[in-house]
């Protein structure tokens, strides 16, 4: 173990060249899209010096090579800041010219660009504080070179002066700052010289022999290393042995191309569901995940973590991988395929929230898995229907899941217990979850069944549908009688289901299904102001999947009540034939030409009122579209075999007609009212309703109807 000493910043640079080594990355903190971070250590560091608190800015650590050079290989940012602060005050108290020497022993090898820039930065000794921007006279400076500006370094540099010299005017700090900064600051932290030899001359070895440089996975190994044993003060022997063996054996055999990414993606998994366990790493968590920016060891000083808890996961889980034990387990989530996609970053937040569901189970009860099915089966049907739209959602049900879990081995009793809240997943597959858990604790015999239901990939654990078919909520109060009679309905009823949905998409005509839908009730369902007759595919508003969750469901009940899987087809077809609707709907389900042909890809119309339809190419009336009733004659019209056209338009209110073939007679609908007009654009008949308007039409075109 290596002994710490409390450090200040003045001090260390007073006693060491401070030089951030090539092996390290960019400086961050100034970031445009690290603001939250940013601002956040700032206040920290401006209440320190206003108010004269002391804070501790744990460790920071690395090696020292003569002649007294330290490179640090956890606390590059924190220093970086620190620098920049120091060398604000000094320029602001009239003092960066006396200490130009001290000030020069920090420097950057990561660029030559970046080398140069703070050489030139210390050399500033007359920028103008009245100004609001520092960075723009930086800028102008005739030593500054253009190119710098797309070093990331510089540029973050540039960011944190401009935000430093901005703090620096919302805060009353005392006379004669810099003083204090060098004798006797509010500020420090725990320095670790590392002995020279023992870690960075052995990675520069292995760098060396290797012939190329060190790989992002060994720069993280190196840094996990000091963490754990000089940080959280852990004897981590055995956890690297491992890493260094078994564990890499397992990754190596499935990712060979590429192994060192893969098992550095794996840890940030498991890092980000651990970070997810609390609010306040929420930004941080979005930056990392949604823009890629893997998290340091020295950030994790700025967020909420377990860390103990984090490297025990880490353990268990890969001891778990590199036995078989998880994938000997019955599960219906993919666990082999969950792990590959850790290991490639191609997680959403869906696949998070299950692969935390995993670890945390091992975590919980370690080798007994006799729970482990039913749990897997409950996260499948809670993440796979709720809607991941912000990194909160994904937060909050890793939250639920620390709470859920300590009920895994006792679940549908829990579930079962109406006074029991569940929260953190979409709160109507949570209810129906507590409504299968009852059926299966009143009858044991429920289960095979709801879980051949669930488990089609069509509805993937959303059945609610089939147990309103069959009014579940009741089960209370059925006798056993009643029981045997729900079961055979709820079997009926999916397998009938079943022949209509398939994998991901209907086993039947969509059109057939909706025409047939049709003479049984407007099942359409809104989107905006417009309505849709649904689409295939997953869509949150105006797919099956989603009519399956909507009270229109209902007509499907009704639709099912009158077919047989095996004639599924020919059934659909009898019953357009036999309807009798006479409203708005009526030419939708006598002529598929018009669901066939209009409507675009969403299937959409816009429904004013009864007499007011249009139907819609794209999703906006400013597009192409064409009025309703004038296109069911049309459509009429052809399929008696009179020859005509339609002529659509852009925009609500443009003309949209049919016209006969070889004929100047068109047909308009507008204002609840059809018109024919002849060649000379002069209305000859007005036709009280459909019927006639379509005998007038055939009757001009010599055609009896």
């Amino acid at each position: 173990m290596h002994e710490s000493n409390v450090y200040f910043f003045w001090k260390l640079m007073d006693d060491y060249n401070i030089t951030i080594p090539i092996i390290q990355r960019d400086y961050a903190q100034g970031r445009k899209e690290a603001h939250h971070v940013r601002h956040e250590f700032l206040s920290v560091l401006f209440n320190a010096l206003q108010t004269g608190k002391q804070i501790e800015l744990d460790f920071i650590y690395g090696t020292v090579n003569e002649p007294n050079q330290f490179a640090p290989l956890d606390g590059q940012q924190r220093l970086t800041t620190l620098f920049l602060l120091h060398w604000y005050i000094a320029l602001k108290e009239a003092k960066l010219a006396s200490n130009q020497v001290i000030f020069q022993k920090f420097t950057y090898e990561t660029r030559l660009s970046s080398k140069l820039f703070c050489k030139m930065l210390v050399s500033l000794t007359d920028l103008n504080l009245t100004e609001a921007s520092l960075s723009k006279q930086i800028f102008n400076e005739a030593s500054f070179y253009y190119g710098w500006k797309h070093d990331p370094t510089v540029s973050s540099m540039l960011t944190m002066i401009d935000t430093i010299h901005s703090f620096s005017k919302e805060y009353d700090l005392p006379a004669d700052l810099f003083e204090t900064l060098k004798t006797n600051p509010p500020i420090t932290f725990q320095f670790i010289n590392l002995d020279t030899f023992q870690l960075e001359d052995t990675l520069y070895i292995k760098m060396n022999a290797r012939g190329k440089p060190l790989t992002s996975f060994e720069n993280f190994k190196a840094r996990l290393q000091l963490y754990i044993n000089d940080v959280l003060n852990i004897d981590g022997k055995n956890f690297f042995d491992k890493l260094d063996t078994v564990w890499s054996d397992y990754f190596w055999k499935h990712q060979k191309d590429n192994y060192d990414e893969s098992f550095l993606q794996f840890f940030y998994a498991i890092l980000y569901n651990q970070l997810a366990r609390d609010n306040k790493n929420r930004d941080r968590l979005f930056t990392s995940i949604n823009r890629r920016e893997n998290i340091r060891f020295d950030d994790l000083s700025h967020v909420k973590l377990d860390s103990e808890s984090w490297i025990k996961e880490i353990e268990l889980t890969l001891d778990k991988l590199c036995i078989g034990t998880l994938f000997n387990e019955q599960s219906v989530i993919n666990v082999n395929k969950l792990i590959v996609q850790a290991m490639n970053n191609e997680l959403n937040y869906e696949e998070r929230v299950q692969l935390y569901a995993i670890v945390v189970y091992i975590r919980t009860f370690g080798e007994d898995f006799i729970a482990f099915e039913r749990w897997m089966r409950f996260i499948r049907n809670v993440t796979v229907n709720t809607i991941y739209n912000r990194v909160e959602d994904y937060m909050q049900s890793i939250q639920s899941i620390d709470l859920l879990i300590n009920h895994a081995q006792n679940l549908d009793v829990y579930l079962a217990d109406l006074t029991v809240k569940l929260t953190g997943f979409f709160g109507f597959q949570l209810l129906q979850e507590q409504l299968k858990a009852q059926l299966a604790l009143i009858d044991g015999a429920w289960k095979e069944k709801l879980y051949s239901a669930e488990d089609h990939d069509y509805f993937k654990g959303d059945i609610d549908f089939l147990l309103q078919f069959i009014d579940a909520k009741g089960v209370a109060n059925w006798s056993g009688q009643e029981q045997i009679e729900k079961q055979t309905s709820f079997l009926t009823y999916y397998k009938k289901a079943e022949s209509i949905f398939g994998k991901s998409d209907l086993k039947v005509p969509i059109n057939l299904l909706s025409r047939a839908l049709l003479t049984i009730g407007d099942y359409l369902l809104q989107s905006g102001q417009n309505r849709s007759f649904l689409i295939e595919g997953f869509d949150r508003d105006i797919s099956w999947k989603r009519f399956l969750r909507h009270p229109n469901v209902g007509y499907l009940k009704q639709l099912l009540d009158d077919v047989t899987p095996s004639t599924i087809k020919a059934d659909l077809q009898r019953i357009i034939d036999e309807s009798d609707v006479t409203d708005w709907r009526k030419y939708f389900i006598k002529y598929p030409r018009i669901l066939n042909e209009c409507c675009g890809k969403r299937r959409f119309i816009r429904y004013y009122d009864e007499k007011h339809i249009l139907l819609l190419d794209t999703t906006m009336t400013s597009g192409y579209c064409q009025e309703y009733y004038s296109y069911a004659i049309y459509t009429a019209l052809l399929q008696n075999g009179i020859p005509c056209v339609y002529y659509n338009s852009v925009g609500a209110i443009n003309p949209k007609y049919a016209k006969l073939a070889n004929k100047a007679n068109s047909l308009y609908f507008y204002n609840k009212q059809f018109y024919i007009f002849d060649h000379d654009e002069q209305v000859i008949a007005k036709p009280k309703d459909f019927n006639e308007a379509l005998e007038k039409m055939s009757e001009l075109a010599s055609v009896n109807v």
